[in-house]
């Protein structure tokens, strides 16, 4: 039953993410991801097109108006779901600040973090630890990329390998659930001052939620495209999955 707490986390993380007062973090995401995603077909889409689609003889003609279209929707699939690790590295303070204000909505927790400063605050004293606030956030992404790279490769090695590559796809599907706890669950860890190893160990000491939750959110994620518009469901639903491993810790 652990796992399917950690299933509903992303649902009630969607709930959250959607409420008034949360919807700018909604749409940010989804504005930067859109807009990596046309750069790349623009600079990248016509090049692979035209190569893809040489002069064609005029009894062939026909051929481009099915091939282009094709070609288009391929490519921007495979933009959208390449360039969201990259969305997600821009707009981590964005989610950092999205995870404090889920934490604060459904726990009532007072968390410090840049998502607290209005407007009047934000002048030369203020402005300074807001900088380092946002530097610290992509650092800490840089720390989780360190994390998975090295272990994705592993996956691609072992998938070449005869026969061991036969459970590569099931080894890959559960790496790819817990990859996904780990990257939305760390938001709120971070927010609580939580080193990226304890959060590490927290994880797995409660791994049936949290495999539920990243299973889910994994599914949701290769979504090209509507994945943009999952992302802060999926930190409001790690955020849920924090806490609920932290309250299990204290029991």
């Amino acid at each position: 039953m652990n796992f399917f707490v950690g299933v509903n986390f992303f649902f009630q993380g969607f709930a959250l993410a959607n409420k008034p007062g949360l919807r700018h973090y909604f749409w940010l995401p989804v504005s930067i991801g859109l807009s990596l995603t046309s750069l790349a077909l623009y600079f990248f889409g016509s090049i692979i097109i035209a190569a893809a689609t040489p002069e064609l003889p005029d009894w062939l003609g026909w051929l481009a108006w099915f091939i282009v279209p094709v070609l288009f929707v391929f490519l921007a699939l495979v933009s959208a779901w390449s360039v969201s690790f990259i969305t997600i590295i821009i707009a981590s303070p964005l989610f950092s600040s999205l995870a404090s204000e889920v934490d604060k909505a459904a726990y009532k927790a007072h968390l410090s973090t840049c998502s607290e400063l209005d407007d009047s605050s934000l002048n030369k004293k203020r402005f300074l630890p807001l900088l380092q606030g946002v530097f610290k956030d992509i650092a800490r992404e840089l720390r989780k990329l360190r994390y998975n790279l090295p272990r994705l490769i592993g996956l691609i090695i072992l998938s070449l390998i005869p026969v061991v590559n036969l459970i590569a796809p099931l080894i890959g599907a559960l790496y790819g659930a817990w990859i996904m706890s780990v990257q939305f669950s760390d938001y709120a860890a971070d927010n609580n001052n939580m080193g990226f190893t304890d959060s590490l160990a927290q994880l797995k000491k409660n791994l049936l939620p949290s495999m539920g939750f990243g299973a889910m959110t994994s599914l949701a994620m290769a979504i090209p495209l509507l994945n943009f518009f999952l992302l802060p469901a999926a930190v409001a639903g790690g955020t849920l999955l924090w806490r609920h491993n932290q309250t299990d810790k204290t029991k």
